[in-house]
C-alpha cells in the first residue's frame, strides 16, 4: 500500500499505523482487533489522499522514470495518430464539407478537418495521462498536434503536473507546517537540489565560442553574468526599489507597506498559541490557487484604483506562509491626498470573501506607513528580498530557521507552484533597462530622453561624481515618461521578425536587436534650411554577438572526448554521436547523413533518436526527454539542417554581450 509513495512518507506513515494498532486494552477481548482495523482503515484514508498524476507514474518516481513515462504516451499518441490518419485517407467531398460548415459556422479545408479531429481524438490521451492538451486558445491544430506525439512536450507536462501531484500530497499529510517542513516539504526542496545540480553539470559541461572574438566561455560563465545569477538579481532588484523611492522622495509621495493574506478556508494548518494543528475550514485549496485568488483580488483593486485616477508605483512580492499558502507584500508609493482612497479600496477587494470571519480584520489586511525618520523604505523590504532569493545577509527567518534553507526551501515553493515572486507595479519596464545597457552608444542628434534614458541605465562617472557611479533607475523613469507613463513610455524594445521555424512547425518568435524611439525630425534643404518635419521611428541596435555551442567537456559523459585522442589509429572510422544539447553543430560525415537535435535524419527521414539515457526510441520526433531545451529541432529535415533553420536557434544564435544570459 505505502510501496508506491517516497520513503520518508512511507516510514511516517507506517509509524503512525503502529502506534494506533499498539493502542488498545489488553484487558479487553477484541480490543487488539479493534485497534488494528481502526489502524488499517486510517492507513487506507491517508494513502487515498496521495494521487499520483497517472497510474503509470507513482510519486516516488524519479525523474528517469518520468521521462520514460513520456517516451510511452508519446509513442502511444504517434500510434494513435497513425491510425487516425489511415483512417482519414479519403477525398472529402463537397457534402461534407458543407456538412461540417453548417456545424461549426465556419468554412474549412479537407486539411484542416482532418487536422481539427487529430487534435480532437488525441486529446484524450492527454487528458488519461493526467495532463491538460495544449490550450486551443493558443495552439492551432497542426501544432497541438505535433506537440502531443513529441515526448519533450511531454516530459515537460508530466514533470510540471508530478510536481505538483507530491507537493500536494505533502499538504494533504499535513507535512508542510512550522514544525516539520517549513514552506515545502523536504521531498520537493531535494528535488529541486538535484535539478539545479543537474541544471549546472549540463552549463559547466557545454562550451560557447565567441565566433567574433575566437574566446570561448563555458555557459554556466555566461550564465552568471545575467539576472540568473542570484546576486545580480537581488542587487538589480533593490536598484530599482531604492530608485522608486527617490522618486517617491522628491515628489513628496507616501510609502506604504501593505501585507494581503488569503481566507483562512485556504490554509492547510493555523497556529494556537505555539502550537500548530490542522485547520478545519480547509477547502482543499493548493497554493497555486491561493495565488490565483491573490493575483485576482489584486486586479481588482488596481482597476478601482485606475478609474479614481490613483496612480500606485512600487514592487509586489509573493512569499509562502508556513504551510506553504502564498500571501503577498506590497510596497507602493503614490500622493499622499490618496491615502484614505488606498486603504479603503484594498480593504474592500481583500476582504470581501470571508471578510466577517474572526481575526479578518486584523489579519487579513495590514498596513505599515513608511516613515523616512525610521529608516529607508528599501531597507525594509530588503529583507523580503534576501529571503526569497538567497537569504543574502539574514542569519534566521520569522519561524526561527536558518536563511539559507529558509531561501532554499522558498525557491523551491516557488518553482513547484509556478509562483511569481517579484512583480513591478507602475513605471516603465524593466526590459528596455537592461536592452539599453547592450547599447554601445545612442545617436548624437538623439532627443535629449534617449540620452537620459542611455545615460541612467550605464555606470557614468559624470552622473553622480565618482568614477564608480551607480546606475540610476529614477532617472530612468524620468527619461521614459515618469511612474504614470503606463504603457505609453518613451524608448521601446525592437524586434525583428524570426525567419526560423521551431520544431513544431510554428515561426520563431520575434528575436529582440535593441531598441527603438519616436521623434519628428527636421528636414533641411541643401543650404541648412529647414524647410519640413518628418515623423519617424528611430532604432538603435544593441551590441552582440554570434556563438557557437561546442561540444561538452570530456567529464561531462563518460567516454565522451571533446577534443580528438592523437596519436592513436585503428584504422576505423568513428561515428558522430548524437549531442545531447540541444544545439548540434554536426554537419555530417559526407554519406548523405545529417543530425537534428539528437537525431539520425537520412533524406529527410528519422532513423533513430537517443534520449538522455541512451534506451528509449522517440515518436514522431525523438526529442531527448533529459535535456532543458533551449529552443532546439526536432522535426528537421536534412535540407534544414543544411540551411541551418532547423530550431529556434539552429547552429549559431545571437547573445547579449558581456551581460549575456544563456538560460531561463
Amino acid at each position: 500500500m505505502v510501496a508506491e509513495i517516497p520513503r520518508p512518507w512511507a516510514a511516517r506513515l507506517l509509524s503512525a499505523w503502529e502506534k494506533r494498532r499498539a493502542s488498545f486494552n489488553p484487558l479487553v477481548t477484541t480490543g487488539e482487533g479493534t485497534a488494528r482495523r481502526i489502524a488499517n482503515e486510517q492507513l487506507r484514508a491517508n494513502v487515498a489522499m496521495l494521487r499520483p498524476v497517472n497510474e503509470a507514474l507513482p510519486l516516488d518516481a524519479s525523474d528517469t522514470d518520468l521521462c520514460n513515462v513520456a517516451w510511452d504516451m508519446a509513442e502511444k499518441c504517434r500510434v494513435k495518430l497513425l491510425a487516425i490518419q489511415a483512417e482519414q485517407e479519403h477525398v472529402p467531398t463537397a457534402e461534407f464539407l458543407d456538412a461540417v460548415r453548417a456545424a461549426i459556422g465556419v468554412a474549412v479545408s479537407p486539411g484542416g478537418v482532418d487536422e481539427f479531429e487529430q487534435r480532437a481524438r488525441i486529446s484524450a490521451v492527454c487528458v488519461s495521462g493526467g495532463i491538460s492538451p495544449p490550450e486551443a486558445a493558443r495552439y492551432e491544430d497542426q501544432p497541438a498536434v505535433r506537440r502531443m506525439v513529441a515526448a519533450h512536450w511531454w516530459t515537460g507536462r508530466l514533470r510540471k503536473a508530478h510536481g505538483k501531484a507530491k507537493e500536494t500530497a505533502a499538504i494533504n499529510l499535513g507535512l508542510v507546517r512550522r514544525d516539520r517542513e517549513c514552506y515545502a516539504s523536504s521531498v520537493s526542496v531535494l528535488d529541486r537540489q538535484w535539478q539545479n545540480e543537474r541544471n549546472a553539470a549540463t552549463l559547466a559541461a557545454t562550451i560557447a565560442k565567441n565566433i567574433e572574438t575566437e574566446q570561448e566561455f563555458t555557459l554556466a560563465e555566461l550564465a552568471a553574468k545575467g539576472p540568473a545569477n542570484a546576486a545580480i538579481k537581488r542587487a538589480e532588484l533593490m536598484t530599482r526599489i531604492n530608485g522608486f523611492e527617490r522618486i517617491a522622495i522628491a515628489a513628496g509621495h507616501t510609502g506604504l507597506f501593505l501585507t494581503i493574506t488569503c481566507p483562512s478556508k485556504m490554509h492547510r494548518m493555523k497556529t494556537q498559541g505555539a502550537r500548530t494543528v490542522e485547520n478545519g475550514k480547509w477547502d482543499g485549496t493548493t497554493p497555486d490557487q491561493a495565488q490565483k485568488y491573490l493575483a485576482k483580488v489584486w486586479a481588482r483593486i488596481r482597476a478601482s484604483l485606475a478609474r479614481k485616477q490613483v496612480s500606485l508605483y512600487g514592487f509586489r512580492i509573493a512569499e509562502p506562509q508556513h504551510d506553504g499558502t502564498p500571501h503577498w507584500h506590497c510596497l507602493f508609493f503614490y500622493e499622499a491626498k490618496h491615502d484614505a482612497t488606498v486603504r479603503a479600496t484594498v480593504r474592500r477587494y481583500a476582504l470581501a470573501m470571508d471578510g466577517d470571519e474572526p481575526g479578518a480584520q486584523e489579519k487579513r489586511c495590514d498596513f505599515k506607513t513608511m516613515d523616512p525618520a525610521k529608516g529607508t523604505a528599501a531597507g525594509y523590504i530588503a529583507k523580503y528580498v534576501a529571503k526569497n532569493i538567497d537569504g543574502y545577509r539574514l542569519e534566521k527567518d520569522l519561524e526561527g530557521n536558518d536563511a539559507l534553507e529558509t531561501s532554499a526551501r522558498v525557491e523551491a515553493w516557488a518553482t513547484r507552484w509556478r509562483v511569481r515572486q517579484f512583480q513591478q507595479i507602475g513605471g516603465p519596464p524593466v526590459t528596455v533597462w537592461r536592452e539599453l545597457r547592450r547599447v554601445e552608444s545612442v545617436p548624437s542628434d538623439a532627443p535629449d530622453f534617449v540620452h537620459a534614458a542611455h545615460g541612467a541605465v550605464n555606470k557614468i562617472a559624470v552622473i553622480e561624481g565618482r568614477a564608480n557611479a551607480s546606475v540610476a533607475w529614477d532617472r530612468y523613469v524620468a527619461a521614459q515618461g515618469g511612474v504614470s507613463c503606463g504603457r505609453n513610455y518613451r524608448v521601446r524594445i525592437a524586434k525583428a521578425q524570426s525567419e526560423s521555424i521551431g520544431r513544431y512547425g510554428e515561426t520563431g518568435a520575434p528575436v529582440i536587436v535593441g531598441v527603438e524611439y519616436f521623434e519628428v525630425a527636421k528636414v533641411r534643404d541643401a543650404i541648412g534650411n529647414w524647410i519640413d518635419i518628418l515623423p519617424r521611428t528611430v532604432t538603435v541596435e544593441s551590441k552582440r554577438f554570434t556563438w557557437e555551442i561546442m561540444r561538452p567537456a570530456a567529464s561531462a559523459r563518460a567516454g565522451y572526448a571533446a577534443r580528438p585522442v592523437s596519436g592513436l589509429d585503428l584504422g576505423f572510422k568513428r561515428e558522430h554521436r548524437a549531442p545531447w544539447t540541444c544545439v548540434n553543430n554536426c554537419t555530417g560525415d559526407g554519406d548523405g547523413l545529417q543530425r537534428a537535435g539528437g537525431l539520425r535524419v537520412e533524406n529527410g527521414g528519422v532513423l533513430r533518436g537517443h534520449g538522455e539515457w541512451g534506451h528509449r526510441r522517440s515518436g514522431l520526433e525523438g526529442e531527448m526527454c533529459g535535456e532543458k531545451d533551449q529552443g532546439g529541432t526536432a522535426n528537421a529535415t536534412a535540407d534544414d539542417q543544411t540551411r541551418g533553420k532547423a530550431g529556434n536557434h539552429g547552429n549559431h544564435f545571437a547573445a547579449r554581450g558581456s551581460r549575456s544570459n544563456l538560460t531561463q
